[in-house]
């Protein structure tokens, strides 16, 4: 917990959590060869961070559907199309990297 409280909210809200939950979905996603479960996944993992975050930072106020972020549906859309790219469009994705320059 010293370590999160370390973090500045900016970075950890920016940058750490999104890499990690559209991450963990969009791997899940490749690893099972299921589109679906990018995004499932990451609306779980992000769901559940916001929990944790405004019960452990608030524990005094009531949780209500506020807690529900813009994140929680940004974060899946995300994982959705990289899922999508990652695990129905594999050869876009080669041929941009691979692709040989015409001269």
């Amino acid at each position: 917990m010293k370590l999160i409280e370390a973090i500045d909210p900016i970075v950890m809200q920016l940058v750490i959590v999104p890499a990690i939950v559209i991450g963990i979905g969009v791997l899940l996603a490749i690893l099972t060869n299921r589109v679906y479960l990018g995004p499932v996944t990451t609306m779980f993992l992000t769901l559940s961070y916001n929990y944790w975050y405004f019960s452990s930072f608030f524990p005094n106020s009531e949780l209500s559907f506020t807690m529900v972020s813009s994140w929680c549906i940004i974060f899946p859309l995300i994982s959705l199309y990289l899922s999508w790219m990652f695990v129905l469009q594999p050869h876009a994705i080669k041929d941009f990297f691979l692709s040989d320059p015409e001269e």
